[in-house]
């Protein structure tokens, strides 16, 4: 074989072998997952003036999601506005989650976790207005009194990188906080939620 058609064959490999590993490579293969169980809840919230415009939604937010931690599905996650006029934010893909434990054994309901530590993509919307977001929380449970139970959420107007993960090992606590790109739209620092609650489930 001469070299010119040596290199040929050898190009022509090449393309075939990215060809069928972009086939036979599942979309999921670019997520991360740590943990098992799942969450629900949500609740009524406190959030802070967004980065983008100055814009102020201090008033309440309110957020209700079930999510879980291997990406079995539903994973829903809703943040709304109270005002009628307001934002809204859907997700889309849950990305990467990590559940693992900050305050000990949860029961009842028994459940292997009681922090919930994720990032996603969505679709910001205000108004008449749509555009692609990436949001990052952690919901905790926390075991015993009601004021255990904290909530935090950040999103911003850019889609999440496509390899960013937070799975470094089960039970690790990497976290979400700060790996969304772009300008803050919304913004919930951790906080006791005014109304209801995160709850753990195996």
């Amino acid at each position: 074989m001469t070299d010119s058609k040596q290199s040929a064959w050898f190009k022509g490999m090449v393309r075939v072998s990215a060809i069928s590993l972009a086939v036979l490579l599942p979309a999921t293969a670019l997520a991360w997952f740590c943990g098992a169980g799942r969450m629900t809840g949500g609740g009524k919230l406190v959030s802070v003036i967004s980065d983008v415009g100055g814009v102020d939604v201090t008033s309440p937010t309110t957020n209700g999601y079930e999510l879980h931690c291997d990406n079995s599905l539903p994973n829903n996650l809703e943040v709304n506005s109270h005002d009628p006029n307001g934002f809204h934010f859907h997700l889309d893909t849950l990305q990467t989650a990590n559940c693992y434990t900050t305050y000990g054994n949860q029961n009842p309901p028994a459940a292997g976790f009681d922090t919930f530590d994720a990032l996603g993509s969505g679709t910001w919307s205000n108004g008449n207005t749509s555009i692609p977001a990436c949001a990052e929380w952690i919901f905790i449970d926390g075991q015993g009194s009601p004021q255990n139970n904290s909530s935090y959420i950040r999103i911003t107007d850019s889609s999440p990188l496509p390899t960013t993960e937070i799975c470094d090992a089960p039970n690790t606590p990497s976290t979400s906080v700060g790996l969304c790109p772009g300008n803050t739209v919304l913004l919930v620092p951790a906080q006791t939620p005014l109304k209801g609650q995160n709850q753990a489930h195996k």
